[in-house]
């Protein structure tokens, strides 16, 4: 997946899970601006998929 401005990510956020939105995107990189913390992994791919618009996710598969 490619970063896109005003997409969101998410990712490991102390000992929670953060969630971002890219501001800028550009050749030698990204930025994004934090937008919560959620306690768990599937929580964040759901919340993630729902403002991201694609949906609910059919499979959550996290891999260590």
């Amino acid at each position: 997946m490619r970063a896109q401005v005003g997409q969101y990510k998410f990712g490991r956020h102390r000992n929670w899970w953060g969630i971002w939105q890219y501001d800028h995107v550009s050749e030698k990189g990204a930025s994004a601006t934090f937008i919560k913390d959620v306690r768990s992994y599937e929580e964040a791919v759901r919340e993630v998929y729902k403002l991201n618009g694609w949906g609910e996710p059919k499979y959550i598969k996290r891999v260590f």
